[in-house]
């Protein structure tokens, strides 16, 4: 089990945080493009686009909402075998509003795979990296070099990259670089 638990103070009103969580163009400027909306079994997508070379849509469903306290929703993108939980729990704070955050998941890491094993149960999303020896020819007097792989071994990665990209590192920067600019915006108009 992996889990990230984050807590972060921002000098609004509870209403203010609850709406930058909940509001589907907020949403959209802080963390992702998405078409959310706070309704408990709502289905929606966040689209990830915020990794270099890696798009895709993050498959989520509203399982708990208890405005303005509270609002969680699975979280699933197509390299994972399960859904992670994303927690929300806003408490008002002298001054301002505490966000805690928590986002939950099993963590499975690669298995070496041999030619005759089988997976005996349907992963989504998985994907397959064969390792490979590389040989290195050089051909005289031509002035090239040759490389050539062979396979070594097969892992079959059941590890989410936009997963790990959020718990190392993603959530802190939205919450505290994205979110705040947004709070501050959504204020002065």
């Amino acid at each position: 089990m992996s889990r990230l638990n984050m807590e972060v103070f921002y000098p609004y009103p509870p209403q203010r945080v609850w709406q930058v969580l909940t509001n589907r163009q907020a949403l959209a400027v802080w963390l992702m493009e998405n078409d959310f909306e706070p309704c408990l079994g709502h289905k929606f997508q966040f689209v990830h686009s915020t990794l270099p070379g890696l798009e895709g849509n993050i498959d989520c469903e509203v399982i708990e909402l208890d405005e303005p306290r509270r609002l969680a929703f699975t979280w699933q993108d197509s390299m994972m075998c399960q859904p992670s939980i994303v927690t929300w729990t806003i408490q008002p704070v002298v001054g301002g509003t505490k966000l805690l955050l928590e986002h939950k998941g099993l963590i499975q890491k690669a298995i070496k795979l041999n030619e005759s094993m089988q997976l005996s149960q349907p992963w989504q999303g998985k994907f397959i990296h064969e390792s490979k020896a590389g040989i290195q020819t050089i051909i005289p007097n031509n002035r090239s070099t040759v490389f050539s792989s062979i396979p070594v071994s097969r892992y079959e990665a059941l590890d989410s990259i936009v997963f790990s990209y959020f718990l190392n590192g993603g959530w802190n920067y939205s919450l505290h670089e994205k979110l705040p600019q947004i709070l501050a915006t959504l204020c002065t108009n």
